[in-house]
């Protein structure tokens, strides 16, 4: 008897044995124009990724994606770009290639992979901006950051000069250090910053991710930005 789909699936992703199916597990193979998990197809596009897309256009890479809002929201908003957006969570990952397939998008794919592993599937100079939108402040063990001066060392090699690392939070310390630790980027500078996105000059330019919806609903809270420009 074949193996199901349910269980191929499962030993692809984990290795314990299955408790539990996650339902938008199998449901990822109904978007394969938009989703990629496999880790040896990804890492067969380094440097590469232009090729999948079928055009010359610049890559940027999104860090989290969340449902898809924001990805889904810059693929429709710039079609002169391609996005690939970085998302662990089965459902999220469906929710967001639905999205894009009601758009009918053709520059977004969503890749279930973790940022630490980013140098196995972006090439030297591959991208041209970075979208880290409300990550984990971490309080307490900010070591944990994913925004921090390491990451810089991550940009060296996968950023194309002149290329931008975009930045938004709600925890005001957040954005503090950031802009603090930037002072001593070698390479980098800060191009913009505000500590209130949304009467900036920038708001109405801005795509809102889901979670950036819900706090506005919720909570009266300014939500920081800043940009960095890598400049040597």
């Amino acid at each position: 008897m074949s193996e199901r789909l349910e269980d191929k699936l499962w030993k692809h992703f984990f290795t314990n044995a299955r408790k539990n199916y996650n339902p938008y597990m199998v449901k990822l193979v109904e978007y394969p124009e938009y989703i990629m998990y496999d880790k040896e197809i990804m890492d067969s596009y380094k440097g590469k990724w232009k090729e999948f897309f079928k055009n010359d256009n610049p890559v940027y890479l999104e860090i989290g994606s969340g449902s898809g809002n924001f990805a889904v929201g810059m693929g429709a908003k710039y079609p002169e770009r391609n996005h690939l957006a970085l998302e662990i969570r089965f459902k999220r990952l469906v929710l967001s290639a639905r999205k894009s397939e009601q758009r009918n998008l053709g520059n977004v794919l969503f890749l279930r992979r973790r940022g630490e592993d980013i140098l196995n599937f972006i090439g030297e100079n591959e991208i041209e901006g970075l979208y880290i939108n409300f990550p984990d402040p971490w309080e307490g063990n900010e070591k944990n950051r994913i925004l921090q001066p390491s990451l810089f060392d991550l940009l060296n090699k996968i950023m194309k000069m002149g290329g931008r690392l975009f930045f938004k939070t709600d925890h005001d310390q957040y954005y503090a250090d950031v802009l603090e630790f930037a002072k001593e980027l070698d390479g980098y500078k800060v191009i913009y910053h505000t500590d209130d996105l949304h009467n900036s000059p920038k708001a109405a330019d801005n795509i809102r991710t889901e979670f950036e919806d819900l706090f506005i609903c919720k909570h009266n809270k300014n939500i920081n930005y800043i940009e960095i420009e890598k400049i040597k």
